[in-house]
């Protein structure tokens, strides 16, 4: 799901929150802006008052996100509301109102003191639920770079460039509907850089082409591009067969719509044509283009929303590390299973220098990434023996680099 999901600004995806078991024990009683939860912390060098305080963040946080995703998936239908919501984590402080401490646990995880606490926390449920909103307008509205192609009459529309009339319409089309359209002079300059990419066909745009990245480079979270073609009608002629001064031409055209992170899916295409007519052919062709780029944003405005909350449940990340051995390695997948946000995990490597995996996550790597740096010393079973350090975060792509203690 980020420009889902976003852009989406930057979420920070925490489907199991905290240490072993603190989600699943959350509990919301009646009034539903009450929950129950655990949260959990290390204790390093003997500081329980710093564990304690990263204990009650986390159990505040756990209750919040509980509450999130009950509201999100009430909305929405979304199932994984609570990975959705995630972006408003970061405001615990501001959502819980009251709590208090039921209980609190020592252990140890391996080698690794814990502290658990057990907490009550009420929830401004009416500020939550108006952040809710806030949240979902944004995620479903992912920021876009719009691309046309073709030849209208004798003119060639090139990619990218200011004078591109079906380009501007299409983006205003879309701009009109709410989308959160990148500049045309940002994308005319970036294409400068490559001018060659200004006459790509639409089969030549997937995944790793320059076009992508260049969308990529542009802060977007999704491409439209289309090509199109004019073919002149001549003059109009009525239903009595009588032939009138005015000219008319139509426009047709297909169109993709291509996620700029992950594998950079293609998630949605369609055709549309559109028709003009005037008394010279010259603005018949424009009123065409004016009417293709309606129809086009129409069509493809839906089909980003319809679809939006879907990618952001189903993304593709790709993980690479080093510094694990083998029997840590499925240590640290079963735990990314079990305490993160990724729903499957495929090994296309695992070597102690050099591990490469496929994640099937909620969101982008921004986000995986953020998750990670959060709940790194929270849970894992490598506590106590390595350090986990976040070396890159980009593309698709998360680097990490695992050290012994």
């Amino acid at each position: 799901m980020k420009n889902l999901i976003y852009t989406l600004g930057i979420l920070l995806l925490l489907q199991n929150c905290g240490g072993g078991g603190s989600t699943k024990t959350a509990e919301v009683d009646a009034a539903s802006n009450v929950a129950v939860v655990q949260g959990e912390a290390p204790i390093y060098q003997g500081d329980s008052a710093l564990a304690k305080s990263k204990a009650l963040k986390d159990a505040k946080l756990n209750a919040v996100r509980k509450i999130i995703g009950e509201q999100i998936t009430q909305k929405t239908g979304v199932a994984d509301g609570q990975s959705l919501g995630s972006k408003l984590y970061g405001k615990t402080d501001a959502f819980v109102k009251n709590y208090e401490i039921l209980g609190e646990e020592n252990f140890k995880l391996n080698t690794q003191p814990m502290l658990r606490l057990t907490v009550r926390c009420e929830v401004e449920l009416t500020r939550l639920s108006t952040a809710v909103d806030q949240l979902l307008d944004d995620v479903g509205n992912p920021r876009m770079v719009v691309l046309v192609g073709g030849t209208i009459g004798s003119k060639t529309l090139k990619l990218g460039d200011p004078k591109n009339q079906a380009e501007a319409e299409l983006s205003e089309a879309l701009r009109s509907r709410g989308n959160k359209i990148v500049s045309s002079n940002q994308i005319s300059k970036l294409m400068k850089q490559n001018p060659s990419l200004q006459n790509l066909s639409l089969d030549e745009i997937e995944s790793g082409s320059p076009l992508v990245e260049v969308a990529q480079q542009a802060g977007a979270e999704v491409l439209v591009i289309a090509y199109v073609s004019s073919k002149d009608q001549g003059k109009v002629k009525l239903p009595d067969g009588k032939v009138m001064d005015i000219l008319s031409s139509a426009v047709t055209g297909p169109y993709k719509m291509i996620q700029l992170w992950g594998d950079g899916k293609v998630f949605g295409s369609g055709s549309s044509e559109g028709r003009g007519a005037d008394l010279t052919m010259d603005v018949a062709r424009e009123k065409a283009i004016q009417d293709w780029a309606k129809l086009v944003g129409g069509k493809a405005g839906k089909q980003i929303k319809e679809e939006w909350f879907k990618l952001t449940e189903e993304n593709t990340v790709i993980l690479k590390f080093a510094g694990l051995p083998a029997e840590e390695a499925i240590s640290f997948r079963d735990d990314l299973i079990e305490f993160t946000s990724v729903k499957q995990i495929n090994e296309r490597k695992s070597d102690e220098k050099a591990s490469e995996w496929e994640l099937t996550y909620p969101g982008k790597e921004s986000m995986f990434s953020e998750e990670l740096s959060y709940k790194k010393d929270r849970g894992f079973r490598y506590i106590g023996k390595y350090d986990l350090a976040i070396v890159s975060s980009k593309r698709g792509e998360v680097v990490l680099n695992f050290s012994g203690k």
